[in-house]
């Protein structure tokens, strides 16, 4: 069935149902980022594969909002399905315009068991009193070929250097500051953690669909039972978790009475939360799991510096088979990079799988900042141009993410101005002192000041925080002026963020330079009366491109920088290098 007759089928059920306007967000009970091919409502019935995207149905109008990393894309992807896409900002949003269009006595329905609570409590204050706001879910009686939910097994993950035990007596303290007796909670990413199991019911993701429900007294974790081993089950019963079928949530906590009940409502969906409601009182407030493990502990930041080695070593390998390749006219297609991208990687025991899908884009793809390479649309790597290269791995040690651009044939002047200019920035915030407990969002101006001196910008966030063999995005760190800059983002000690400033000329090239690096405090402090200070320590390792550099445009103290960042790379990965990749490092490293 085609896109459009998606739309017609959804709108003569509107029609039966007296529903005026119909929401579709992008998530799942979990409100993931990454989605389980039952879950991809959105992309089946608009065709746009982006991972982030709001359609709105009447029965005159059909829209989709995306952000700017998107806009490119979501134009091409949406040709000929009727589907108007609105380039949303902070002046153009989906609830701003169900807020101008909604009619007195209009219904507005949405699934529930996806749609966030803070969503939900934001178009109940925001829509007329006269207008009902309802939980209906259209798609199941439409989506008749539609995918089941994944059964891939659950593991333990023995590299933590915390016992679940220590880790729910931290979640505990929280709960007793808050005065609850309760704490749910939905996100994967969360659970995975505080119960030192991973899986791989999500795409690029190891976690597994589960909810979690702690008391002060025990745990009950909700998850197909069939996914667990009978030892590992066990393992988990010492530690006070029991364990109840996924399904089981609704059951359960509508049995529970007269709690006080702790969940975030970013983290949360509207229909747990209505449930909870009922006969309960909740307590709005950030999941302490999320502060708990964006901090790594010195553990889990050797381990990660670990990983980072097993990285650069597939990086080498992979980038000295990719010049060789062209080098000897061999047709090499984008979708070519990711095949190799994960063999290479894949050779370290520590691997897992691909942190997300690899963004290899050439010339005018690599202008689109989330672009995909597909069957049905990709390039091949020929002629002149710059190709980017956005990719990560997961490995039982840590979550790797990195962005490089390289010269396909010669680069232009114009070109190497780009990729300086991004370098530039890359550098001034990796290179930057900045106050503990200073919200990161502010960090943002620091890395864009020399983009903005030449007018220019770009739509995305600068960094992210990144999970410790977690989701590759992780809060509650973000580097984003688009983003508030709120007490739970403040930076602390062992968060890891990536650094990805970037330049993107539609229709030409783009410039994205991408590492992770982490919170470390200054030792040596110069000043000792104006409290403490952070700086960053990269981890990834991997050479920038010297030959598209355009030294004049460097400082020295840039300069210096790349050296010692060199120098850096080449210290911890030679010894580990043989054969061509060895020598391409070596060809790599060049001081200037």
């Amino acid at each position: 069935m085609s896109v459009s007759k998606h739309i017609e089928s959804l709108r003569l059920a509107m029609k039966k149902h007296n529903i005026d306007i119909y929401l579709v967000i992008t998530s799942d009970p979990h409100l993931s980022e990454y989605l389980p091919d039952y879950w991809k409502v959105r992309q089946w019935l608009s065709g746009f594969s982006g991972s982030q995207g709001t359609l709105i149905i009447t029965q005159e109008y059909a829209f989709l909002w995306a952000d700017g990393r998107y806009w490119i894309q979501a134009e091409v992807e949406l040709k000929g399905s009727n589907i108007k896409l609105q380039k949303q900002d902070t002046n153009n949003t989906y609830i701003k315009w169900i807020e101008s269009n909604i009619l007195p006595n209009q219904t507005l329905a949405t699934d529930f068991r996806v749609l966030p609570l803070f969503i939900l409590n934001d178009l109940q204050n925001k829509l007329n009193n006269n207008n009902n706001i309802i939980h209906k879910d259209l798609i199941s009686e439409l989506w008749l070929d539609r995918p089941s939910l994944p059964t891939s097994p659950i593991y333990e993950h023995i590299i933590s250097p915390h016992s679940r035990k220590e880790k729910l007596d931290s979640i505990r303290e929280k709960m007793k500051y808050y005065g609850v007796s309760h704490h749910l909670i939905a996100t994967l990413d969360d659970i995975a953690w505080i119960c030192n199991l991973r899986g791989s019911d999500v795409p690029y993701n190891p976690v597994f669909l589960s909810f979690l429900l702690i008391s002060l007294d025990n745990v009950i974790l909700f998850v197909e039972k069939s996914k667990i081993s009978c030892e590992l089950i066990h393992k988990l019963q010492i530690d006070n978790i029991t364990i109840k079928q996924y399904d089981d949530i609704e059951y359960i906590l509508d049995n529970l009475k007269d709690k006080q009940v702790l969940l975030d409502p970013t983290k949360m969906n509207a229909n747990i939360a209505n449930i909870v409601k009922k006969n309960n009182v909740i307590i709005e407030n950030d999941n302490p799991t999320q502060l708990l493990k964006a901090c790594k502990s010195k553990e889990e930041i050797n381990h990660i510096r670990e990983a980072m080695i097993h990285d650069g070593i597939a990086l080498c390998n992979f980038f000295a088979w990719l010049e060789e390749s062209l080098e000897s006219k061999q047709i090499i297609s984008e979708l070519d990079i990711e095949e190799k991208l994960t063999y290479f990687r894949s050779k370290s025991p520590l691997y897992i799988s691909n942190s997300f899908g690899t963004i290899a884009g050439f010339n005018a793809n690599g202008a689109q900042p989330h672009y995909s390479a597909t069957k049905n649309r990709f390039s091949y790597i020929k002629g002149d141009g710059l190709l980017l290269i956005d990719s990560g791995g997961q490995y039982t040690k840590g979550t790797t993410d990195i962005t490089r651009v390289i010269p396909i044939g010669k680069p232009s002047k114009e070109q190497k101005r780009d990729y300086t200019l991004v370098l530039k920035a890359h550098i001034a915030l990796s290179s930057s002192i900045f106050p503990l407990d200073i919200p990161m969002p502010l960090l943002d101006s620091i890395t864009r000041a020399s983009l903005w001196k030449e007018q220019i910008d770009y739509m995305h966030g600068t960094g992210h925080g990144v999970g410790y063999f977690l989701n590759v995005h992780e809060g509650p760190q973000i580097i984003s002026y688009f983003t508030q800059p709120l007490a739970k983002t403040k930076a602390k000690v062992g968060m890891l963020s990536s650094i990805e400033p970037g330049i993107y000329r539609a229709g030409k090239w783009g410039v994205r330079l991408e590492n992770l690096v982490v919170n470390q405090m200054v030792n040596d402090p110069k000043e000792k009366d104006f409290g403490e200070f952070l700086y960053f320590e990269t981890l990834t390792l991997c050479p920038f491109e010297i030959s598209c550099i355009d030294c004049s445009l460097l400082t020295n103290d840039e300069k210096e920088w790349l050296n010692t960042y060199h120098k850096k790379v080449f210290n911890e990965l030679i010894n580990e290098l043989d054969g061509k990749a060895k020598k391409w490092l070596e060809k790599k490293i060049i001081f200037i």
